[in-house]
Parts: structure tokens; C-alpha cells; sequence
């Protein structure tokens, strides 16, 4: 009778030990350790999906009627051309993130607050400056060309809006330490360095144009710049609240005694 009680209560773990491409288990045992590695695959996965979405944007203006007539079919067809090119080393950029987490040695808290948080903003921040130099490429081709050679038809920056989101966290921790310590000047500069956009639209002649389309390589510096100052203000703050947290783990006072 026992022996039956215990096979009858063994039964779901032989039945599971039988099951054919059954390794759901190990997986979970093993998703702890393997955080890292799956957070890489996410990116993997989402670089692919974003280089699908870049050339579907890159020409989706062929089936929604923005070619153009006559010579601007000409501006439009080399503009979708440069945007599919661009969506490759976009994409590069997503799965170069990827791997920085993959590689991730610290633990889990590591990972989830400085690694990954990190390897994010600069991917942002990177594509911004990629959509930013390819948008400063193609509107320099059609100053210089007066208009003959116009491939900023196909032209969305919209996406340099989101590297907004990428600061936002750092710059308003920033703001707030500084107002705590009486350096609110500090505050607006940096404020004011957030906002700080050199981009010019032209005034409808040649050399007005040309200028204002050198403009868009120099906001190319700009936006890199803003992002490694916000790298090198979320690693701040971090290395502050990871020290002020193992010190809490482990209090000391720095008293010598005699």
C-alpha cells in the first residue's frame, strides 16, 4: 500500500521526466542566471523588429502617394535609398546594446539598475544622433543642389523627440540635488543645456539653406553631447544611492579610537 501511495504521488515527475522537449524547468531554474543573456536576446529580437520598422517607414511613401512628380520622383527614390541604408547601422545599434547586457558579470540588481538602464540610454541616444546625421545629409544634398536633388520628402526626425525620455530621469534627479544644495543656478544651466537645439530651417536661399543645413551636423554633436552628459550623471547617482545602500547594509561611523 505505501509503495502504491508513493508512485501514485511520484507519478506527475516520472510522467514530466517523459515528456518529449520538455526543458521548461531547467529554464526556469536557470532564468536567474541567465537574466543577463535573456535581456540580450530582447534587444536581439528588438533590433531586428526595428530594422523592419526603419525600411517599412523608408518606404512606405511609395504607396502613400509622397513620390512626388517629374524630377522629385528622382529625390524621393535616392531619399528612400539612404533611409534603408541608414536602417542597418540603426539596428547595429540596438544589437551593440544587447550585447553590452548580455555580457552584464554584476548581479541582478546590477543588471536591473545600472546595466540595463544604461546600455538604454545609450542606444537612444546613439539613434538619435544616427537619424539626426542622415536627416543633416540629405537636407545638406538638397541645399547644395538649390532644390534639384530634394530627398527630405521621406524625412520623419520625429524619432529624436523620444531621446526626451532618455534625460529625463537623470536631469530631473540632477535639478533636484541641485535645488537641495542651495546650487539651483547649476540647475538652469544644465536646464537650459537640455534644451539647447541649434537645428535652423533656411530662408529660401541658396547660401541661407547651405548654412542652415551645416546647422543639423553641428546638433549631431549636440545631441552626443547631451547624451554622455546624462551617462555620466546616472553613473553618479548610482555609484551615491549603491554606496548609501551598503552602507546601510553594513554601518559604520568613520571614528577612530584610541
Amino acid at each position: 500500500m505505501e509503495k502504491l501511495l508513493n508512485r501514485l504521488i511520484d507519478l506527475p515527475s516520472e510522467v514530466n521526466g517523459m515528456l518529449p522537449w520538455n526543458c521548461w524547468n531547467s529554464c526556469m531554474s536557470d532564468s536567474e542566471g541567465n537574466l543577463a543573456s535573456w535581456a540580450g536576446d530582447v534587444f536581439r529580437v528588438g533590433a531586428f523588429v526595428t530594422w523592419v520598422c526603419s525600411v517599412y517607414a523608408s518606404l512606405s511613401i511609395m504607396w502613400t502617394g509622397g513620390m512626388g512628380e517629374g524630377a522629385a520622383i528622382v529625390g524621393s527614390i535616392l531619399g528612400m535609398a539612404v533611409w534603408v541604408y541608414a536602417a542597418f547601422p540603426i539596428a547595429m545599434v540596438v544589437r551593440g546594446a544587447g550585447e553590452e547586457v548580455a555580457a552584464s558579470k554584476g548581479d541582478t540588481v546590477n543588471l536591473l539598475f545600472y546595466d540595463l538602464p544604461m546600455a538604454t540610454i545609450k542606444a537612444v541616444g546613439y539613434i538619435t544622433a544616427l537619424v539626426a546625421t542622415f536627416a543633416a545629409i540629405v537636407a545638406a544634398v538638397s541645399a547644395v543642389s538649390a532644390g534639384f536633388v530634394d530627398m527630405t520628402g521621406g524625412v520623419d526626425v520625429g524619432y529624436m523627440a523620444n531621446f526626451d525620455y532618455a534625460y529625463a530621469l537623470p536631469g530631473s534627479a540632477m535639478d533636484a540635488f541641485t535645488n537641495m544644495v542651495g546650487l539651483e543656478w547649476v540647475g538652469g544651466v544644465l536646464n537650459d543645456f537640455w534644451a539647447w537645439d541649434v537645428s535652423r530651417a533656411g530662408d529660401g536661399t541658396w547660401a541661407g539653406d547651405v548654412v542652415a543645413s551645416a546647422w543639423g551636423f553641428v546638433q549631431v554633436a549636440v545631441i552626443l553631447a547631451k547624451l554622455y552628459v546624462v551617462m555620466a550623471l546616472y553613473s553618479f547617482f548610482y555609484n551615491i544611492l549603491n554606496t548609501l545602500f551598503n552602507w546601510v547594509k553594513s554601518p559604520s561611523l568613520p571614528i577612530r579610537s584610541k
